[in-house]
């Protein structure tokens, strides 16, 4: 069997590129080495924002919009199929630090988007429960967030009541080529004829890569760890970022305390030390979280690069060689208009308007 299209990587990324590209008519087969969206789909916080808009790049910002539009219809989509409930919530994000509140409220008038510079005493009725020496904040009401692994176990569902064929626990060695064309891939167990191959596998694309070509991206595991604090009540409404650390209420009377940045190779283990220093922000800008239980401590390998936007563009040696990948913290908040361009650079690449943002350097 040969199928029209390979996805390689079953996290979020490679799932909604499955789906996009199964939608569109195509035969799709998404190879996924462990379980769907166990690595660091399974580890994100689930913002479907940028913390500082502000700051990022127009591809970086594209992807980040049109994603966040399509989102509640997407959800909405995907609930009625499976009636699973990932879970989007408009909450908001606080922003604590006002250093760059002329520059935010610039490029919110020139982008038609609303951010709010509060003042201590309307961040106080805001948030009430935040720490007094917070004196002002930036309020961006547009934020969402959403619950990953509900998202993924819906998207799963989607996946499987759409006809992408699903194998797991099947880690890909390298590709098969014929004439600088791609004709399949390898794992341990088969290999699979494919006419188009996107590879979506997040910090692993380096090692894959690597067994076909000198020629590489930037991409890098940088771990991030995150906590997962129960509280006797909702603390917080909305989304609370200082300095690329975040808070995230929950739904359910949960906060979760994210994240650190660490660049150790392939390493998950969590540490006592990023525990301690998450758990001492979080109190201080919150004090009610001291008597929080803590339910969890986890780590998770983001994609990093140096770049601003992601790699959604084809190989530059083989052209039937898809890259999705190096989305580093904002893999939800930019997967459904990355899915959607790969997905139009793979069947109708006309239409894929522009992409030079999104090449390789």
């Amino acid at each position: 069997m040969t199928y029209d299209a390979a996805v390689i990587g079953g996290g979020l990324i490679g799932m909604t590129t499955a789906r996009s590209l199964r939608l569109a008519g195509l035969k799709v087969a998404l190879l996924e080495k462990n379980r769907l969206a166990g690595e660091s789909s399974w580890a994100a916080g689930g913002i479907l924002a940028r913390f500082y808009p502000w700051r990022q790049s127009e591809g970086a910002r594209a992807l980040v919009e049109a994603s966040q539009a399509d989102f509640p219809g997407f959800v909405a989509q995907l609930q009625e199929e499976t009636g699973v409930d990932p879970e989007l919530l408009h909450c908001g994000i606080l922003v604590a630090d006002t250093k760059e509140q002329e520059q935010a409220l610039a490029w919110a008038r020139t982008c038609n988007t609303r951010i709010e510079p509060l003042d201590k005493d309307r961040l106080q009725a805001l948030e009430p429960n935040l720490a007094e020496h917070l004196k002002a904040a930036l309020h961006i009401p547009s934020a969402m967030q959403v619950r990953p692994r509900l998202l993924a176990k819906a998207l799963r569902k989607s996946l499987v009541l759409h006809g992408v064929e699903i194998f797991e626990n099947t880690e890909v060695t390298g590709l098969q080529t014929q004439d600088h064309v791609i004709t399949g891939v390898k794992s341990h167990q088969r290999t699979f004829d494919a006419n188009q191959v996107v590879v979506c596998n997040g910090a692993w694309v380096q090692q894959l890569l690597k067994t076909l070509s000198d020629v590489c991206t930037d991409i890098v595991p940088v771990r991030g760890q995150i906590l997962l604090l129960k509280t006797r009540q909702r603390l917080l409404s909305n989304i609370l970022v200082q300095n690329e650390q975040y808070m995230i209420p929950r739904k359910a009377p949960y906060v979760l305390c994210g994240s650190t940045l660490e660049y150790v190779g392939f390493d998950r283990t969590v540490t006592e030390e990023a525990k301690e220093a998450l758990h001492a922000w979080a109190c201080r800008l919150c004090p009610q979280l001291q008597d929080a239980e803590l339910a969890d401590h986890w780590s998770g390998l983001r994609p990093g690069t140096l770049r601003e936007a992601p790699y959604i563009c084809v190989h530059p040696e083989y052209e039937n060689l898809y890259l999705n990948a190096g989305h580093f913290r904002w893999g939800i908040a930019m997967s459904l208009a990355s899915a959607d361009l790969a997905c139009k650079l793979m069947t109708k690449p006309s239409e894929a308007q522009p992409v030079a943002q999104y090449g390789w350097d």
